[in-house]
């Protein structure tokens, strides 16, 4: 008994100065939140110290527990355990959210040791982690429990759950039956502008039970309650678990506890001071923790060393087998095999959309690390052959690698995300394009971190057609060219299209957007015009001028590059022109400044065709009006067949020969 006493009084001293450094960081920045790291601080401290499996002396050990604060705002909490685990400093908390640290207003993946995820915008953060539950189990279900065995953890607030991405991903995980990820509800009943009543009265206990997670509830404040529920909810291997703790805001303060006010600033000096005395602190002492308090919390990390030890050397002893080795090492590293890559006839007319489905079932059968799926969009997205090859993830089987998401791009957004974020998979999600504003926010936080997520998404333009304006999209593929970080593909013809669909698997950093057409485009013929490798300079002189003086270059992308090919044709009595693919913006932008400088700095006026708002197209044509002519779409579509919509937008050879006669005439 008195071993408990004792171990229950140094327990209780460490909470207490992690609160003290919450407090001094939030105070020192200025800024930043003290009542949710509070209330979500016992969770978080039984957690690390009892728990979460990880190699102290390498946060980026591969079979580690993986633990997502998807309450981002809480990072001073999160910071205050990483400085327990070693891999902070007292100096790194001193630089709370300042320019250049470790630790930023929100945790940032991979500038922190120790961060899995990069969060603050609410509820992407319960996304990431059922895709790194969804991960765990692909890999473990592939490669034996003996090498990937391990849960993911995650805690959200009372306002990540009020996001609809949060609800479609817990929909998905109970679906799925991840049974190795355990999330904790910090329930304190408050947010920014007040009690969480005001705005929510859905009971949580039913919508986790109705997803078929398994669900308790806990007093947020006791330790024991919450150490028996992570070990039931361990125990439970067929269905995620959600443990709901519920709490008040702040507690342990001295005067403002149960104060919404607590959440989003620091508390006031006189607070904080007698919060410290409260809490049996030196108000004289800042960012101080104990030696004691700190060998307590590490006093297992010799055999968290040994666990490390014991996998590393299971992991070699399974190399001995070189099939295993090369498909372990190629899904860490993310390797492609050798691949018989599709090829297309010159004279047939492919959708690129079509391509996409025979790239991903070629890769397939040689990349058991390749996973996927689409928004309920499968035949429209030609991602049903894949499907039928891999099978479906289901909670009764977890070998498959296609992901049946329904209707949820955004929750398919930040669980692939999620996905990267374990590594070991190579992941791709499919939609039309014009959803992809419904993904936008995941794609976003995906450039951010440098994930190489793939957006194949099909139907890119007008030419969508039938459906009309709801799902033709206008203004989407400037908006996308907009996020840096990101590769935004959009391939000519069937060719090319593989060769974008290559680029963006062989990404390590960026993620990518694969733009192909529901339309059949012409295969050209590449004994005319350049290979379709060509595509990986971004942008490329297809057709050249004749000689002479240059006149006219017409920049394009994707669909409208056959028509450009076209004007140029009906013009060339009348124009010395030349033809150039601007297939992806972001790749041309990194080529040398001679080979830009070839394409767009000449003195030829300039032309852009594409169906999609003009805005942007002057970084390339130039701003002098008098000189460049930009064609495409200013305003929303039509419902009509494509071609008809095309035809009443401008967008076909006569009309085009006629605005560029008399812009070039009228300069």
């Amino acid at each position: 008994m008195q071993k408990t006493s004792i171990s229950l009084d140094i327990e209780q001293k460490s909470v207490n100065q992690a609160k003290g450094l919450i407090m001094d960081m939030v105070r020192g920045a200025n800024s930043g939140h003290t009542g949710g790291p509070f209330s979500s601080l016992d969770f978080v401290y039984v957690l690390y110290k009892d728990f979460l499996k990880f190699d102290p002396k390498d946060s980026g050990w591969f079979n580690r527990d993986r633990f997502v604060l998807s309450a981002g705002h809480e990072s001073a909490l999160l910071y205050s355990i990483l400085y327990f685990v070693g891999w902070l400093s007292r100096d790194d908390l001193k630089s709370f959210r300042q320019m250049g640290s470790k630790t930023p207003g929100h945790p940032e993946r991979g500038l922190t040791p120790g961060v899995e995820a990069t969060t603050g915008p609410l509820g992407q953060g319960v996304g990431n982690a059922v895709g790194m539950a969804t991960a765990e189990a692909v890999l473990r279900n592939n490669f034996g429990n003996d090498v990937v065995d391990h849960f993911t953890y995650f805690l959200h607030s009372d306002g990540d759950i009020q996001e609809p991405v949060a609800m479609g991903a817990v929909a998905i995980a109970g679906h799925w039956g991840l049974g190795k990820l355990i999330g904790y509800y910090d329930a304190n009943k408050a947010q920014i502008s007040g009690k969480v009543d005001r705005s929510d009265s859905v009971d949580y206990v039913k919508f986790y039970d109705s997803n078929n997670w398994h669900v308790q509830e806990v007093d947020g404040q006791n330790r024991e309650e919450i150490r028996n529920a992570i070990r039931l909810a361990q125990m439970e291997v067929e269905k995620p678990s959600i443990i709901i703790g519920h709490n008040v805001i702040a507690p342990g303060c001295a005067s403002m506890e149960g104060d919404h006010n607590t959440h989003g600033a620091p508390l006031p000096k006189e607070e904080i001071s007698n919060t410290k005395i409260k809490l049996g602190l030196d108000p004289n002492k800042f960012y101080h923790v104990s030696d004691d308090v700190l060998a307590d919390f590490r006093e297992s990390f010799d055999y968290a060393a040994r666990e490390v030890d014991a996998w590393n050397h299971i992991l070699k002893e399974k190399e001995k087998d070189s099939s295993f080795k090369n498909q372990w090492k190629a899904a860490l590293n993310g390797d492609i095999p050798e691949i018989e890559w599709p090829s297309f006839n010159t004279g047939d007319t492919v959708a690129t959309r079509k391509v996409w489905g025979a790239v991903i079932e070629s890769m397939a059968t040689k990349m058991k690390n390749l996973v996927g799926g689409s928004a309920d969009l499968e035949p429209s997205n030609v991602t049903a052959g894949f499907a039928s090859m891999v099978k479906d993830f289901s909670k009764g089987n977890h070998l498959g690698r296609n992901f049946a998401y329904g209707v949820r791009e955004f929750p398919m957004g930040a669980i692939n995300n999620g996905i990267a974020q374990h590594g070991g998979l190579k992941v791709f999600g499919a939609t039309f394009f014009v959803f992809s504003d419904y993904e936008r926010p995941a794609i976003r936080m995906r450039a951010l971190q440098k994930l190489p997520v793939i957006s194949e998404y099909t139907h890119d333009s007008i030419f969508v057609g039938e459906d009309g304006p709801t799902h033709q999209p206008i203004e989407h593929l400037m908006a996308s060219r907009t996020i840096p970080n990101l590769l935004v593909l959009r391939p000519c013809d069937a060719n090319e299209a593989v060769v974008a669909s290559k680029i963006a698997f062989e990404q390590s950093e960026l993620p990518s957007l694969v733009l192909l057409s529901r339309q059949g485009l012409p295969v050209l013929d590449r004994s005319i015009y350049p290979c379709a490798e060509e595509f990986r300079k971004g942008a490329y002189i297809i057709s050249d001028y004749k000689p002479g003086k240059p006149e006219i270059s017409i920049f394009s992308s994707g669909s409208e590059v056959s028509l450009a090919l076209e004007v140029k044709e009906s013009l060339k009595a009348q124009f010395n022109i030349r033809v150039v693919n601007f297939g992806c913006w972001e790749l041309f932008d990194l080529q040398s400044d001679d080979y830009k400088n070839n394409i767009i700095h000449d003195d030829s006026f300039k032309v852009s065709i594409e169906a999609g708002i003009t805005q942007g197209w002057e970084k390339y044509t130039g701003n002098c009006q008098s000189n460049a002519l930009n064609i495409g779409i200013n305003c929303f579509g039509e419902s009509a067949p494509g071609k008809e919509v095309a035809d009443y937008f401008g967008l076909n050879l006569q009309k085009i020969k006629e605005k560029i006669t008399f812009s070039y005439h009228n300069r």
